[in-house]
């Protein structure tokens, strides 16, 4: 049986893992924190939690004698996905990709990096508050916001996210901790409590709640801006979990 790694950390990944682990014993799911690894724990024969660069996915993929790479990483993590394929490629790996569908939807303005969405609203602020649901990862850049005062930023509910938005000064009454997807209704009612008037989003998909987010910004008439996804050249890109079992 090879022996196949999963690169994991979202939603659906967790699903194709529970898929993949009912046709194989030799499952290996990797994610980047502690709090992805629970919630995956009773799936893979193996469960580790550690970001990883080029080098250390070299010293995993040999060290555990893998054969597969299922990359069903964030669609935002695209140096993990490129990392992954070049070490596919270099050790003869056979390397899929599992990627959200995109949703099609008017009444947003998209911007290809953080840094525009930043001198968007650094330009055309008027008034309200801004909510980002971009993540953690975001917290450092999004201190270039002039109007800083005004941002709620909403992250996991775990320690090492509170800490990191903490630590970068974020007042504790602006940090919005918790665990979505979120239904249309109950992002009206954050929108509403936090008196939003522009929210900043990923393309995160249907999994991601990405409409339900869009769909109560429109109700409230808040304004959308939306980070793209990396534009990433992927081999072997599936949208569907039946093709990647077919093909394992």
């Amino acid at each position: 049986m090879k022996i196949v790694w999963l690169i994991g950390g979202t939603k659906d990944s967790r699903e194709l893992a529970r898929r993949i682990a009912k046709n194989t014993n030799k499952l290996i799911i990797s994610t980047s924190s502690k709090y992805g690894k629970k919630l995956v724990e009773d799936i893979g024969s193996e469960v580790v939690d550690k970001k990883m660069d080029k080098s250390e996915m070299e010293k995993f993929v040999i060290t555990r004698g893998v054969k597969v790479i299922v990359d069903a990483s964030h669609p935002y993590a695209q140096n993990v996905s490129k990392n992954a394929m070049e070490v596919a490629r270099e050790h003869g790996l056979k390397y899929l990709r599992f990627e959200r569908e995109m949703l099609s939807y008017e009444g947003a303005q998209r911007f290809d990096d953080l840094d525009a969405i930043i001198t968007y609203l650094n330009s055309n602020y008027s008034d309200g508050n801004i909510l980002s649901t971009l993540g953690v990862n975001s917290l450092h850049k999004l201190k270039n916001l002039e109007m800083l005062d005004k941002l709620y930023v909403r992250i996991l509910p775990v320690k090492a996210s509170i800490e990191i938005a903490e630590n970068l000064g974020y007042p504790a009454n602006h940090i919005i901790a918790l665990q979505g997807p979120f239904s249309r209704q109950f992002n009206k009612d954050i929108m509403r409590n936090y008196s939003i008037r522009y929210m900043v989003t990923k393309e995160s998909g249907k999994e991601g709640g990405e409409l339900e987010k869009v769909d109560a910004c429109k109700d409230m008439g808040i304004e959308i801006l939306v980070l793209k996804r990396p534009n990433l050249d992927y081999i072997n890109i599936f949208k569907d979990m039946e093709k990647i079992l077919e093909e394992l």
